[in-house]
């Protein structure tokens, strides 16, 4: 059984994000994927999903994009009324201790988990931060 129905993917790797895109369907963690590949359009398609009253339960986000970054697109996340019903986890490539300090004090992100992400990862993801 799904244990969410929407995830959103934000990674500006379209390969990383077909990756995990099949191994959260894979593994059931949703009913719904979406695949975003940068900060701009992730936040314009949060703000249409929220209008339509569709937001994703959970966003894994990747810090590291060229353009904006994971930290920019938390400054305006922080601004959207979806925060209450969306988890956010950070997965990232980042081995940063300053990263991973600043994601623990945010009120937003649920989690800081670094990549690759599989299925013995989003069990252990959601039993420790989303359920």
């Amino acid at each position: 059984m799904e244990k969410f129905k929407k995830v959103l993917l934000i990674d500006d790797d379209d390969i990383v994000n077909s990756i995990n895109s099949v191994i959260i369907k894979h593994a059931k963690f949703a009913d719904e994927v979406d695949t975003i590949n940068n900060v701009p359009n992730a936040l314009e398609f949060l703000n249409e999903a929220k209008s339509k009253g569709n937001s994703p339960d959970v966003i894994f986000l990747d810090l590291n994009m060229p353009g904006l970054d994971g930290w920019d697109f938390m400054d305006e996340y922080e601004k959207l009324e979806i925060k209450e019903s969306s988890k956010v986890v950070m997965l990232t490539s980042s081995i940063s201790s300053k990263d991973e300090e600043r994601a623990a004090s945010s009120n937003y992100i649920t989690a800081f988990i670094s990549k690759p992400l599989s299925p013995e990862l989003l069990e252990s993801i959601y039993e420790s931060h989303l359920a």
